[in-house]
């Protein structure tokens, strides 16, 4: 068997699918952050690109790095649910907000919080996926591989749907 891709498709949905999960988790986090703590300052969008930032280096650690994470499952995660459940704009609208207000040092304050916490939590997350690929490795050291000697994605639906070029160069397309 040759060189393996997604189709468009199957990629299009996953990217759909994630962010239509990611946008919902934002705005239920964003309601369940407001009611305990109010709209006056940013807590949501803050807490929202936090965890987003961590689960985006933590998952992107982990399809790196282990079986455990196919490229439909990646495409799912990283780029469409996270992609939506974190806001760049949110982030710039809120520091807007309270500049205009004439809250200058919540203002600062927000937007240094954001991007270092946003720094130390790609760094966390990071280290988190680093700590658990070697204990996955160490646990499953006869972790399923394809003919190359790689490791292979325990994804099952990539397994069955791919898009599969076999050796002639032809594309063969399972559905």
């Amino acid at each position: 068997m040759g060189q393996t891709t997604l189709s468009a498709r199957r990629r299009i949905l996953a990217v759909f699918a994630g962010g239509f999960c990611g946008t919902l988790a934002r705005a239920l986090l964003s309601m369940l952050v407001q009611s305990h703590l109010g709209s006056g300052w940013p807590y949501d969008i803050l807490l929202i690109n936090l965890t987003g930032a961590f689960l985006i280096a933590f998952f992107s650690m982990l399809a790196d790095t282990t079986f455990l994470i196919g490229p439909t499952l990646r495409l799912f995660i990283n780029v469409g649910f996270l992609g939506a459940y974190t806001t760049f704009s949110s982030l710039a609208l809120g520091d807007m907000l309270q500049f205009q207000k004439g809250h200058w040092l919540p203002g600062l304050l927000y937007l240094a919080l954001s991007i270092l916490g946003g720094i130390l939590a790609i760094q966390a997350g990071d280290l988190l996926g680093h700590t658990c690929a070697k204990r996955l490795r160490a646990r499953y050291k006869g972790a399923p591989t394809d003919a190359t000697g790689q490791d292979r994605h325990m994804d099952i639906q990539d397994d069955v749907l791919l898009s599969n070029v076999d050796e002639a160069g032809t594309q063969e397309t399972h559905k």
